[in-house]
């Protein structure tokens, strides 16, 4: 299956997975556009590295150094199989985000309805920081 069919149908599960459990039920528009920031926000962190929070399954915070770039993952924790479109092994569903952790020097993922904040992004296409990226820093908060 070409690459663009593959994001398509991932970004459309996840837009569903937002629509069904998200407070904004219903709101597609808003799920569509969740589901690419997130796209968006995966497409850097496989060019560099993001500082980003998140609320763990145990109800605590988690601020993570996480990075999907190969470049940056010993070769011993790189996941088998194709590189080129983010972690292979560590394929991503709706509900969750596969990253490596810089910090922990492990695989950790964590649920999309549970991101905080995107505190930085480090991109090698860019070697400036960049403190906005992306549009909106907290995607599944509702701007309506």
């Amino acid at each position: 299956m070409p690459n663009d069919l593959k994001k398509l149908r991932r970004l459309m599960r996840q837009a569903n997975y937002i629509r069904s459990n998200h407070p904004a039920n219903g709101d597609m528009g808003f799920s569509l556009r969740t589901a690419w920031w997130f796209e968006h926000f995966k497409e850097a962190m496989s060019n560099g590295f993001a500082r980003f929070t998140y609320t763990k399954k145990d109800g605590t915070t988690r601020t993570a150094l996480g990075t999907r770039s190969p470049s940056l993952i010993p070769v011993d924790k790189l996941p088998k199989g194709d590189m080129s479109d983010g972690a292979a092994e560590w394929e991503d569903n709706a509900k969750s985000i596969p990253y490596f952790d810089l910090d922990k020097n492990e695989w950790r993922s964590f649920n999309v309805l549970n991101f905080v904040s995107l505190d930085n992004i480090w991109s090698f296409n860019d070697p400036v920081a960049q403190s906005t990226p992306i549009v909106n820093q907290n995607p599944i908060v509702n701007q309506s």
